[in-house]
């Protein structure tokens, strides 16, 4: 174990997975004390706590940020650590909790109290590229965001919305699976353009349009399966005008990554993305649904180090 990650500030979402992390901290924090590292423990008490508290620990000179939360926490975090020059910006870590796990799982790191010490212990480091983007709040208002796994316009905002909004009785699979299910019957198509590097790619009737960095999201489903984090392009996948009976009988070629196949699913690359759309669409940021079309998105390469 390096000197830099033996003193971590770690940045606790109690409210994730459902309310559970608050539960299991305690015997997390015993164990990371017993693996000899020192720890500076936050827990975050709303929206965008962690971002503050994610910059301060960089600002105060930590070298690891560990986050205990899901996806949003993981995001609020990244934006935090962004706000800093890249040379000062601490490596992040995970203890994954939460709903999706999407970001984690795209990594392929595994959840669990053992996995993230061992993780914090082998420090062990990937330099991801991050998502800049630019969006309508529900103010109307524009707001700067990024994002570290996949964003997207259209139905996946509306199954984010619903998920976010639902008690999750049955674990983050199910609720992302219910929420899907639920909102493919009511959803309707919606016009949009797309430019990817200042070329259009696709004008006219969208179900959704995808920008990934990872390949994974909506609690599972493998969206972009060729995404990489650290090959300096975003996945950009097209779903067009696809019909309510397709989108159902897709879902189980959404887990496998086979979707790709279907002639109304195109898949582009690129280091810039706009989406417009005639009427306001809602987006998916990390897991959030934090506004709405239109959304500007650009790369940056090697952005945050990250401990996997």
């Amino acid at each position: 174990m390096s000197r830099q990650c033996r003193s971590i500030s770690v940045v606790v979402n109690p409210a994730s997975a459902g309310g559970s992390t608050a539960r299991l901290w305690p015997r997390a924090e015993a164990a990371l004390r017993t693996a000899g590292f020192v720890l500076d423990v936050h827990i975050t008490e709303g929206p965008n706590h962690a971002t503050a508290l994610a910059h301060k620990a960089g600002e105060s000179g930590y070298h690891v940020v560990l986050y205990v939360g899901g996806d949003g926490t993981a995001n609020e975090v990244a934006n935090g650590l962004l706000q800093l020059p890249r040379q000062d910006r601490p490596a992040l870590a995970s203890l994954p909790r939460g709903s999706g796990g999407d970001f984690p799982r795209a990594l392929g790191m595994r959840p669990g109290i053992e996995q993230a010490v061992a993780r914090l212990k082998a420090d062990r480091r990937l330099a991801i590229d991050v998502a800049h983007s630019t969006f309508s709040a529900p103010s109307r208002t524009s707001v700067d965001r990024a994002f570290i796994n996949v964003a997207d316009a259209g139905l996946g905002g509306v199954v984010v919305e619903r998920v976010n909004q639902s008690r999750k009785p049955l674990g983050g699979t199910i609720a992302f699976l219910w929420g899907s299910l639920t909102s493919f019957w009511t959803y309707a198509n919606t016009p949009m353009k797309i430019v990817v590097d200042s070329t259009i790619i696709h004008e006219g009737p969208t179900a959704t349009a995808v920008i990934a960095n990872g390949n994974y999201f909506g609690g599972g489903l493998r969206i972009a399966p060729a995404a990489r984090f650290d090959d300096g392009f975003l996945d950009i996948v097209v779903v067009g005008d696809i019909n309510k009976a397709d989108l159902i009988t897709q879902l189980p070629h959404l887990y496998r990554g086979t979707h790709v196949r279907h002639p109304k699913v195109s898949i582009f690359r690129g280091r810039e993305v706009s989406v417009e759309s005639a009427v306001p669409s809602p987006l998916d940021l990390d897991g959030e649904q934090p506004g709405y079309t239109p959304f500007h998105v650009s790369l940056e390469p090697g952005a945050i180090d990250v401990l996997i």
